[in-house]
């Protein structure tokens, strides 16, 4: 029985169509279907319909499937096992906007000493790089701490904590925080957005009803409005960086309650070994320059 046989079928289970399962596995639609019915033939059973435009499991089709994904699993997990003392593999990495600029630098260049780990990053809010590693499309992602339990297939490994602050531009007098959000437009974190869930619980905590101007999950953009004078926004500090030409200040609301945890959640499977090397390169990163990548206070 082929293994890669296997793996095409729990695509074409996940993805309910052969095309669809052709463009994730990157093969042609023949191929797959070629696939399924040797693998049919092997198990002298018939595993999908077709039902409309997409594909069906048979009742042989959803017994085998537990199983099958549980092959899979274990070939790749004595994949890594053959490998002895090597860190070798595959890590597809998810990463929030604000670590591709704030910790993940760092932690690539310290991944370098492990040449065998073949990294793979994909940017993307906390709720849909989540959602992927759901579904199994990730390994691993960087993001802040979710307010919800993770299942026990899943792992978190802390990276740092981000400083709630008000971000204003530079000419802005004074330090009354609720002030200024008060009198000033503000840029809101998208509320949905895990980061923008601490802004909305640090208003509501504090009462503070603020005159909303725009709401968008992209701090980077946050940032440069800001520094033009549009209005002030609250943000956690992953190590905000002044826009060229302009000028910003920065005013924590100094209560550890509303920090953002970043941190990595990684699935626990074959590739925990490697997800732990990569979370310990990001802790590493978090305590270096984001620009010389040395080791802060050295």
């Amino acid at each position: 029985m082929n293994a890669r046989f296997l793996s095409t079928f729990c695509a074409v289970a996940r993805f309910g169509s052969l095309n669809a399962a052709a463009r994730h596995l990157g093969l042609s639609s023949a191929s797959v279907g070629e696939q399924i019915r040797a693998l049919e033939k092997d198990l002298n059973a018939r595993l999908v319909s077709r039902q409309g435009r997409g594909i069906a499991l048979t009742e042989a089709g959803h017994a085998v499937l537990p199983a099958t994904r549980n092959v899979i699993e274990r070939i790749d997990e004595i994949s890594q096992i053959a490998q002895l003392d090597q860190a070798r593999g595959r890590l597809r990495v998810g990463a929030v906007s604000t670590a591709t600029i704030g910790v993940l630098p760092p932690a690539l260049q310290r991944m370098a000493h492990y040449p065998n780990i073949e990294l793979n990053v994909y940017p993307g809010s906390s709720a849909h790089l989540y959602h992927r590693l759901e579904q199994g499309d990730l390994d691993c992602v960087i993001t802040g701490r979710p307010s919800f339990a993770l299942p026990k297939s899943m792992a978190w490994h802390p990276i740092r904590k981000e400083p709630l602050v008000l971000l204003c531009s530079a000419d802005l007098e004074g330090h009354a925080i609720e002030r200024h959000l008060a009198a000033m437009p503000f840029i809101r974190l998208d509320r949905n957005a895990w980061a923008g869930q601490i802004v909305t619980r640090f208003l509501e905590d504090r009462a503070i009803w603020t005159k909303e101007l725009f709401e968008m999950d992209a701090p980077a953009t946050i940032v440069i409005l800001v520094a033009r004078g549009v209005g002030v926004s609250l943000l956690p500090d992953w190590g905000i960086a002044e826009p060229a030409g302009f000028a910003i200040r920065r005013l924590p609301v100094g209560n550890p309650a509303y920090d953002r945890h970043v941190g990595l959640i990684g699935l626990r499977n074959a590739r925990t070994r490697l997800i732990e090397i990569f979370a310990a390169a990001l802790r590493f990163g978090a305590d270096s320059d984001p620009v010389t990548g040395k080791q802060q206070g050295s």
